[in-house]
């Protein structure tokens, strides 16, 4: 939080040599000031002492602000707006900063996420600060927007709120340290020299740094500040983080204060490529032991010798070599899809090894199979629990299958997708080798009737919400921007804690830089699963995925597969729901033994199905909306409209009075075009939003 009422400091523009004056005493002053406000994984919100009374001139006037500040950020080029509403002692005084990186509508949904938080968080204050992942909220009754006057700026007066992991990286300290060190200033070099207006200045930087692990770092100020502000601000919390948070070599730190913001992590902070590459520094030299001069004089000539008979040696050796390993070598040459793959980390198995875990892929230790291959269970020699997925086929798809799955997987690390423990091939074997979940897919707890439906709601819920975070990794969070294009019930594991895991990425598709979607000339995928853009005309987009995640939302709730019934006359489930969502019967739907939160959570979920499977790819939220909706029962739902497929004949409840096209299958499975029309029903059947 920001303070600044008290203290005035007089300066004029101030030479960027003394400000470095200035940097050096408050890293004297750091031991004496109060140490920063610390939160163990999650920021927590800060709320100002002043109140407020409730249906106050204030109140009104904050909810004025809750209503205009979001459009307002969402709409500027650099995320950011500002605001005073009413006059004094009823102003309310706003800012609103989003990440540089954050479109216009994931920009608008935090801020206004982050308005709710706040309120409910510090009910009936007149003041709070906000750090979310994606923006960064500051209103109060103060005038806190003054700070940033000439008289009013002190750089020693911001109080930065900290947030630091557990758990260490595997280097040493000094080196560590000197990476976050040369990753941050170079961030923060390239945000502060942004030039222009204050209607175009953009303070904002990433970068990446080819350490190990790697290292990325992001640095970003609010754009009223001018660029000495700016430099000063970043300044500051580089001290910070440099000289107090760097102890036990934590993977990842975020410094915040409501004008600027400075991260680094082990993990990507930001979507798309790194605006600055920044090199390593050099690793620390080897201690070595000193000799003396006589003792190397002595060892000169035998030194000498020696290396000598060493390249005789290796002379010999290579040309052996050479001769009795001159196809393999060429074979390992040709061999270039594994070569792409150095980035991977991951392990190489030998096939004997996966032969002895799998009992040579025995029937008895078969999990499944699909039209990529079979998967194996398998327990290595030290006890651990593999799955082993055995791909039909070395060449062509069977490599391609291998090449895509191990560069995608190898770059993602999140609890909702199964983890890639390596891979192997072995002359007509190729083989991809996965953490082990114990508890299967999906869609065995959800269908199959014979094993009894082990879920509760609860799990239901969280399994939802698991799905959503995976997505949203794989979208926004991640290196890389991937679309799975096969997102179904059987490609979702559930662990011991029946916590969701994405697994499957042979058909995922990686999206270019700067690119919303794509075109492809083979359509992958499950029937029932896929998008109508996707099938009918090839678009690849992020969209396609979230069609997807609307039929597993209405799958999940209503216990009911989307595209497995033998009875041709029936309609599928999207249409099913859509009918009782229309006649406001959709509670018949849900299992009558759900209490009144939990049935109000359901019927939630199913309003956000709907949304999700909207026919139009641009009316599907973004995944980081659903994440909003499933985590705030408080935020407003639009209307669904009708769902873009349906199964069989018209249905009296699937009109359409404007006579849009839609799109369904017909019975032998294929897609066509056919024009209806549907009448306007009102949702007679309410639950709280």
């Amino acid at each position: 939080m920001c303070r600044g009422e008290g203290k005035v400091n007089r300066r004029s523009s101030q030479p960027l040599a003394m400000l470095a004056g200035r940097y050096a005493l408050i890293v004297v002053a750091l031991a004496l000031l109060p140490p920063p406000t610390l939160a163990a994984g999650t920021l927590e919100d800060s709320c100002d002492d002043s109140t407020y009374a409730k249906n106050s001139t204030f109140q009104a006037n904050l909810n004025l602000l809750a209503a205009t500040l979001p459009a307002n950020a969402s709409a500027s080029p650099a995320g950011f707006a500002t605001a005073s509403i009413g006059a004094a002692p009823d102003q309310v005084n706003g800012l609103a900063l989003c990440r540089g990186d954050t479109n216009a509508s994931s920009c608008a949904v935090c801020v206004a996420a982050a308005f709710r938080d706040a309120q409910l968080a510090c009910d009936s204050k007149k003041g709070a600060t906000v750090y979310q992942d994606a923006c960064t909220l500051r209103f109060a009754g103060i005038r806190f927007l003054d700070f940033l006057r000439e008289d009013q700026w002190l750089v020693s007066e911001l109080v930065p709120m900290i947030d630091t992991a557990s758990g260490s990286v595997n280097t040493t300290d000094a080196w560590f340290s000197a990476a976050v060190k040369g990753i941050l200033t170079a961030v923060v070099d390239r945000a502060a020299a942004a030039a222009g207006t204050n209607s175009t200045r953009n303070y904002f930087a990433t970068g990446e740094m080819d350490f190990d692990p790697k290292i990325y770092g992001l640095a970003q100020c609010a754009p009223d500040l001018n660029p000495s502000q700016c430099r000063g601000c970043l300044g500051y919390l580089l001290l910070v983080t440099t000289t107090q948070f760097l102890s036990g070599r934590p993977p990842w730190n975020s410094a915040f204060v409501v004008w600027c913001s400075l991260r680094y992590s082990v993990s990507p902070v930001y979507d798309g490529r790194a605006m600055l590459q920044v090199p390593a520094p050099p690793a620390p030299p080897q201690a070595a032991t000193p000799e003396s001069g006589a003792g190397r004089k002595r060892s000169a000539a035998g030194i000498f010798a020696g290396i000598a008979s060493l390249v005789v040696l290796m002379v010999i050796l290579s040309v052996f070599f050479f001769l009795r390993f001159r196809r393999r070598i060429k074979a390992t040459e040709n061999d270039h899809p594994l070569k792409k793959i150095g980035r991977a980390q991951c392990t190489i198995f030998d096939l004997p090894t996966l032969q002895e875990a799998t009992e040579h892929f025995s029937e008895k230790n078969k999990l499944g199979a699909g039209g990529f291959g079979t998967v194996y269970k398998g327990i290595l020699s030290d006890g651990q629990e593999i799955a082993v997925k055995k791909l039909l086929g070395t060449t062509g798809h069977g490599l391609h299958q291998l090449h895509n799955e191990v560069l995608v997987l190898a770059e993602l690390q999140h609890k909702n997708l199964v983890r890639l423990e390596g891979f192997c091939s072995h002359q007509n074997d190729t083989l991809l080798v996965y953490e082990y979940i114990k508890n299967g897919s999906l869609d065995n707890f959800l269908f199959d009737d014979r094993g009894g439906n082990a879920l509760n709601w609860e799990q239901q819920y969280n399994i939802i919400l698991g799905i959503a975070k995976g997505i949203l990794y794989l979208q926004e969070d991640s290196s890389l921007r991937i679309i799975h294009r096969d997102l179904k019930a059987s490609n979702i594991l559930l662990d011991d804690d029946m916590e969701p895991k994405i697994a499957d990425f042979g058909l995922a598709r990686l999206l270019g830089e700067g690119h919303t979607h794509s075109q492809t000339t083979r359509v992958v995928g499950t029937r029932g699963y896929m998008a109508p853009e996707y099938v009918y005309q090839q678009r690849v987009s992020p969209k396609i995925d979230i069609f997807s995640f609307g039929v597993l939302v209405l799958e999940i709730v209503t216990r009911r597969s989307n595209c497995n019934s033998d009875d041709h006359n029936l309609l599928n489930l999207l249409s099913v729901v859509w009918d009782h969502w229309t006649k406001g019967t959709i509670s018949q739907m849900l299992d009558r033994s759900l209490d009144g939160y939990s049935q109000n959570q359901a019927l939630r979920c199913i309003h956000i199905g709907l949304l999700c499977v909207h026919p139009d790819p641009d009316d599907r939220p973004d995944i980081s909306a659903v994440v909003f909706m499933l985590t705030r029962d408080s935020m407003e739902l639009q209307s669904p409209a009708q769902p873009a497929f349906f199964f069989g004949g018209e249905s009296p409840s699937a009109s359409r009075s404007n006579g849009q096209s839609s799109y369904v299958y017909d019975r032998s499975g294929f897609m066509l075009e056919q024009s209806i029309s549907v009448n306007g029903i009102t949702l007679t059947e309410l639950y709280p939003r």
